[in-house]
């Protein structure tokens, strides 16, 4: 099974992340997976650290400069360090009750990314997974998916996180 979280960017996805997964963790769900934490200097955003959910340690992921060699989204790049972590996280998490993956993007749509990992898990699900997809590629990542069993959940609706973790806590609890 597949939960989708949705949204525009900077909208709240990551922080209601956070909040479902204590409460996860308070149920007693095994977690695994991981949340991509922005990192400001002042007001700016430089970049994303890559926190992985089970070890509690972050890794930088994205930064506004990189080498030409470095997969690039927008004015970000990846540090291949990052998405060796990401990868290594995304096949290890098979084994949880729930893995969590925050967020995909237009560069995994493209075949990059994380994505190379995430094909190896989703084909079939080999288990329950909450995914973070950004609400301008919505549609095309459903595509992708194809006949997967998916919910949606969109973090401008109030009652998303309720919903969300409740539909998560009732599929697990009854594998």
């Amino acid at each position: 099974m597949i939960f989708v979280l949705t949204g525009p960017v900077h909208s709240g996805k990551t922080t209601l992340l956070e909040t479902a997964v204590h409460e996860f963790r308070k149920s007693k769900v095994k977690i695994d997976g991981f949340l991509s934490k922005a990192i400001r200097e002042g007001q700016e955003v430089i970049g994303y650290d890559l926190f992985d959910l089970r070890e509690g340690s972050s890794v930088p992921l994205l930064r506004r400069t990189g080498e030409r060699a470095w997969q690039r989204v927008g004015s970000y790049f990846f540090l291949p360090s990052g998405l060796d972590e990401a990868e290594r996280i995304i096949l290890r998490s098979k084994d949880a009750d729930l893995s969590v993956m925050d967020e995909i993007g237009p560069l995994e749509l493209s075949g990059k990314g994380f994505w190379p990992a995430l094909k190896q898990v989703l084909f079939p699900p080999q288990t329950v997974y909450l995914i973070v997809v950004r609400d301008k590629i919505f549609e095309d990542f459903l595509n992708i998916l194809g006949k997967s069993q998916t919910s949606v959940f969109d973090v401008r609706d109030e009652e998303t996180l309720f919903r969300l973790t409740e539909e998560i806590r009732e599929i697990v609890q009854s594998r």
